[in-house]
């Protein structure tokens, strides 16, 4: 069986090569080792949950380079369900990772 990280080289190729050409990731699936699935999307610039409940840009709303992340659990009986950050409801990366590690491990 080959590692994770080796059958992660043909999409990280694709990703580098789609942005060479001017094509944007919208998005990234990703399966934890316990065999769930996880929808990742990036939100752009100044973008977030409105008063509303819709998501856009929210003039004021200051971010570096990027809004953060949105994160979807895709279950193929109960459809997509958005897990929001415990900060608020976007992930930054390095809190993204630590949750998909912690939750993503096989139960026993």
């Amino acid at each position: 069986m080959s590692s994770p990280k080796h059958n992660n080289i043909p999409s990280i190729q694709l990703a580098e090569r789609l942005g060479n050409r001017g094509i944007e990731i919208k998005g990234i699936e990703a399966r934890t080792p316990d065999g769930r699935i996880w929808s990742i999307v990036p939100l752009p610039p100044n973008h977030g949950r409105r008063d509303d409940g819709s998501w856009g840009p929210i003039p004021g709303l200051k971010h570096d380079h990027n809004s953060g992340f949105r994160l979807f659990e895709m279950d193929e009986r109960k459809g997509p369900e958005e897990h929001d950050s415990v900060d608020g409801d976007t992930w930054g990366i390095d809190d993204l990772l630590d949750y998909l590690e912690a939750v993503g491990q096989p139960r026993n």
